[in-house]
């Protein structure tokens, strides 16, 4: 890290600190338990209550928010810009400004608004799953399109992950050889020295690998977080006595509340309303949330499985992936509800249609029923707004040198998809356009993707596919070690003098191999760096954020469209 290898310690290494951190993350003490004090699983409990409710009010003001920016874009024609984005810059601007003025910015966010802004960014890839379903509405019923696509979608990735990694490394070794007092990362808030600073952000760093992985890991397709470890069973136990199924159960309860709520709710609530009054929507949104966290509970059981080899729970917890299955569990209650109902496929499908979110219905009508996939959207919309926070989080990495490589490659990459994804789709002969149209956010998390789509009028049900299965490629190959390999025997180590800019959080490598993962597997590879504790996972989190907004940027810009529109014609 390059914070490591300025400030030196005196009588320890950075690899015997690093090693030391790990041990007391993976292994911390346990706290001495008091009897006056309630038992841990009813604490965290009720911190994970206050957190859901402080969670549901930032979705209620992102949603808000974005209706009052709607509506001002709404009072000139001439600006189309997607208003959860917008709303996204505005967070980060008013948080930058606040660390500006109120130095308890930065420990107000970190006591207060983290855990739930990483609690509401966890469940935000709910809303993926409903476009995802709706390519079973014919969009790839004609077999003969599917070779084409498939034969462009591993065009486009071996392009994307080439030239993401041959641009980012070049790049970052200007940067290094740059003068680094002009391009050392300072503090937003004033008042901190740089030892402050210092210890600041390394503590950011580690103390984010937790948090971070769980809101990243479904904030696009990537694993379950692991329950808090609070509310599991802890292996060493004062008594010598198992425990009781009884105990188990209960522990398990506390930490999947939701979990039974949803499912309850499902069976007492939505299904006599379905069948007594004909009600689709209270039915399949109950379902669509009981299933999205059952198939997060099942992927985190096999991520953590110790009856499983470690080559098996990355392959098994890669392939349960929790938007897939969930689309499938609900393609599977459309046919079942079809058959009884009949009523055909595409009929049920038109019951979760995502045309009315709730920031919209405030400006229009909130009298109009809103669908499963409204309420998805709606929260998906919310997540992304406050990825704003996030943005404020990294806001160190995000101004330093690194930082700058991570904005260049990523604007280069984006600008690359959206003018010539398109054309080289329609040139091998994916067909209708809008299916080629899709490849301009070829590889786009669905929550900065589907703005684009709307603007070009793409296929959102192909994307989300292609965004799914790549993601699942890459976390799978990452896992199975594809990239330890390639960086063994292909790649070429570039010293910059010394081993010590090796461990430099800005070295080349480490940055070039965060903005390739970043670009090309979205979450689900950020969240496998995360795992890992690796170095580049922050760099792979600002790249896929920067690809999204560049992609939406370029996106906006008339000549451009118009330009990729009559190309594809």
């Amino acid at each position: 890290m390059a914070s490591q290898a300025t400030v030196q310690s005196p009588s320890t290494s950075t690899s015997t600190v690093r090693a030391t951190d790990s041990a007391r993350l993976l292994s911390p003490p346990p706290p001495p338990r008091s009897y006056s004090q309630p038992p841990r699983p009813y604490q965290e409990l009720l911190s994970r209550i206050c957190d859901g409710g402080i969670a549901a009010g930032i979705a209620l003001m992102a949603q808000f928010l974005m209706a009052g920016i709607q509506l001002v874009l709404n009072m000139n024609s001439n600006v189309e810009f997607p208003p959860s984005v917008v709303a996204m810059a505005a967070i980060f601007g008013l948080f930058c400004a606040c660390g500006c003025i109120f130095p308890g910015t930065e420990e107000f966010y970190q006591s207060r608004l983290k855990r739930p802004a990483d609690l509401l960014n966890r469940h935000m890839s709910i809303g993926f799953t409903i476009p995802f379903l709706m390519i079973c509405n014919g969009s790839l019923k004609d077999g003969w399109v599917i070779g084409p696509i498939i034969g462009c979608f591993v065009l486009t990735g071996l392009f994307n992950t080439i030239l993401s990694y041959v641009l980012a490394l070049p790049l970052q070794c200007l940067m290094v050889r740059w003068d680094s007092g002009n391009w050392d990362s300072a503090d937003i808030e004033t008042g901190t020295s740089a030892t402050n600073q210092q210890q600041r952000r390394n503590s950011k760093i580690r103390a984010a690998v937790e948090s971070v992985c769980e809101s990243m890991d479904t904030d696009d397709f990537s694993m379950a977080a692991t329950p808090p470890k609070s509310l599991t069973p802890e292996p060493e136990t004062t008594s010598t006595q198992p425990t009781s199924c009884l105990v188990t159960l209960k522990l398990w309860a506390l930490a999947n509340p939701m979990l039974l709520l949803t499912w309850t709710l499902t069976v007492t609530v939505g299904v006599p309303l379905r069948l007594c009054l004909a009600l689709d929507t209270p039915l399949s949104t109950l379902l669509l949330f009981a299933l999205w966290l059952s198939t997060l509970a099942i992927q985190s059981a096999l991520k953590t499985s110790p009856y499983l080899r470690p080559f098996f729970r990355t392959l098994f917890s890669g392939l349960f992936n929790a938007v897939l299955w969930t689309s499938l569990c609900m393609t599977a209650y459309l046919l079942l509800d079809g058959h009884f109902s009949s009523r055909s496929l595409q009929d049920m499908l038109s019951t979760l249609k995502t045309d009315h979110p709730f920031s919209s219905a405030v400006l229009k009508n909130l009298s109009v029923p809103m669908t499963a996939g409204d309420v998805a959207l709606s929260i998906l919309n919310a997540g992304l707004v406050s990825w704003g926070l996030k943005l404020y989080e990294y806001r160190l990495q995000l101004l330093s040198r690194a930082g700058l490589t991570v904005f260049t490659v990523s604007s280069l990459l984006a600008l690359g998809n959206v003018s010539c994804g398109p054309l080289l789709a329609h040139l091998i002969g994916v067909a209708p356009n809008n299916r080629a149209l899709s490849f301009a956010a070829r590889s786009v998390t669905l929550a900065l993707g589907n703005p684009v789509l709307d603007t070009l009028g793409a296929d959102k049900s192909l994307n989300a596919a292609m965004v799914v299965v790549s993601g699942i490629l890459f976390q799978m190959g990452l896992g199975f070690g594809i990239g330890r390999f390639l960086e063994r025997h292909l790649l070429i180590n570039i010293s910059l003098g010394g081993k010590q800019n090796r461990q430099n959080e800005n070295d080349p490598t480490t940055v070039a191999a965060g903005v390739t993962v970043g670009i090309n597997a979205a979450a689900m590879g950020t969240a496998y760096l995360y795992e890992t504790k690796s170095d580049a996972a922050p760099y792979s989190a600002l790249s896929m954020m920067a690809l999204g907004v560049m992609t939406v940027v370029f996106s906006t810009i008339g000549p451009l469209v118009r330009w990729v529109l009559q190309s594809v014609a």
